[in-house]
């Protein structure tokens, strides 16, 4: 999560809200009363009431929601996470809710603002792999089960550093595993003989001394 967060005051002008957003390139803010989260507000809230640029709002006057604040258009029914929920759940909730950003509350106070981003950069963080071999397999066709890859990879020496499982279309199930050991031909061929499908193989482990050729 972010935990420099930029926060705005439930009482700042809309326009002004506006330009603040433009000029920190936010796309929403926590909106505070004192210490207190009161709403969320984003940029499409300010754009919906001030459409048109800043320039724009500057240039107008007498216009109708000039002095619009934001405590009128913010989001008041709060979704919010606390620091020890799983990432896993946080991503839901982004996806239940449809919202692109939800603030870390611990015992009332703001800690940060979990992301889309910081969603994505961590999912990028489980599945890169550095110094690891990558290895991406799916069951061969006609087949519903087979033996546990990370078991195949643990009886070759392998050290695991990752194994995400997730489904396509129609219900076949996608496996990435993250290992580190020298022994990649032989896993290869291992997950062959169990009944995988290996998908694609990246290899970014350092050379070592008396490593069998990939």
């Amino acid at each position: 999560m972010t935990r420099q967060v930029q926060t705005i005051a439930g009482g700042m002008r809309c326009r002004d809200a506006l330009r603040f957003f433009k000029e920190e390139n936010l796309r929403r803010a926590p909106v505070m009363r004192g210490e207190r989260l009161i709403g969320m507000v984003g940029l499409s809230d300010l754009l919906r009431i001030l459409p048109g640029s800043v320039k724009e709002q500057d240039s107008r006057s007498g216009a109708a929601n000039e002095n619009s604040v934001v405590a009128q258009v913010m989001s008041t029914n709060l979704i919010t996470l606390d620091p020890e929920d799983h990432l896993e759940d946080a991503a839901q909730k982004m996806l239940t809710h449809k919202i692109g950003g939800i603030p870390v509350l611990h015992e009332g106070r703001l800690e940060g603002l979990l992301t889309e981003s910081d969603i994505f950069r961590a999912f990028i963080g489980m599945t890169q792999p550095v110094r690891e071999l990558r290895v991406t397999f799916g069951l061969q066709a006609g087949l519903k089960e087979a033996p546990d890859p990370v078991l195949i990879a643990l009886r070759l020496g392998f050290r695991i550093r990752g194994y995400l499982v997730h489904g396509r279309p129609g219900g076949e199930e996608i496996a990435l595993l993250r290992v580190r050991g020298i022994k990649k031909k032989q896993f290869i061929e291992a997950l062959g003989q169990a009944g995988y499908t290996v998908i694609e193989v990246v290899d970014n482990q350092p050379e070592q001394a008396g490593r069998p050729a990939a």
